[in-house]
């Protein structure tokens, strides 16, 4: 019998509910927030972000600007 267990991403359970003051969706997709202990934000910003990026994995653009912003160009 083939294994049927859901998983996040990261291997988590994803859960049905959260602690008060958590990230419902977060908890929902990741199986963990930002509210989590030993989670920090950028950890779930991150995470959000990968997942978006799977979504459009063979669109013809990057995370890279294609050119320096004019800041940068007379900065460097």
């Amino acid at each position: 019998m083939a294994d049927t267990t859901e998983t996040t991403p990261n291997g988590r359970p994803p859960e049905r509910t959260a602690p008060p003051g958590h990230s419902l969706i977060a908890h929902q997709v990741h199986g963990w927030c930002s509210k989590c202990p030993d989670v920090e934000l950028w950890e779930e910003l991150l995470a959000w972000r990968q997942r978006e990026r799977a979504r459009v994995d063979d669109a013809p653009f990057t995370d890279r600007a294609p050119e320096p912003s004019p800041e940068v160009a007379r900065h460097g």
